[in-house]
């Protein structure tokens, strides 16, 4: 398992690419994904494993907006097959227990990424505001090596 907590102000990560489907990254959300700071862990990283922290963090913040601007054809896109959309609720289920709605808002000026954590063939996102976190849980689409699928969000 990688744990990467990233505190403090040691590196910039440049995480938004000019690829089409990055163009809906709003701008409190931009300044998210360029201000995330490490700590000296994060020199330790191999090539793959930063890019593929580059492509989770993008992928929770490109849902976020999906889920803000009601973009459900994009959410369809890059959901697990085990997820569920429900259009007319506005709401996303993983699994029988787990149903939450979509948000429609997020306070971007409090926003900050947390950690970044790789448990078999799973990639936790873990971001927050104040004391609430969102965890964004991806697997890897098999058959599209570097591409991922939103598994679960988790909120406390």
């Amino acid at each position: 398992m990688i744990l990467l907590l990233l505190i403090g102000s040691a590196t910039i990560f440049h995480l938004i690419s000019s690829k089409p489907e990055n163009q809906m990254i709003s701008q409190g959300e931009e300044k998210l994904a360029t201000s995330v700071t490490g700590t000296e862990q994060n020199r330790d990283l191999s090539e793959a494993q930063h890019e593929q922290l580059k492509e989770t963090l993008n992928l929770s913040l490109r849902a976020i907006s999906a889920m803000i601007n009601k973009d459900y054809e994009y959410l369809e896109e890059i959901i697990a097959p085990t997820v569920k959309l429900n259009k007319e609720n506005n709401t996303i289920s993983f699994g029988d227990s787990n149903e939450i709605p979509i948000r429609d808002s997020f306070d971007y000026n409090n926003f900050e990424f947390r950690a970044y954590m790789v448990q078999e063939d799973t990639v936790l996102i873990i971001l927050g505001v104040n004391n609430v976190s969102y965890e964004f849980s991806f697997v890897e689409h098999k058959g599209k090596s570097g591409n991922y699928l939103l598994k679960s969000i988790y909120t406390n």
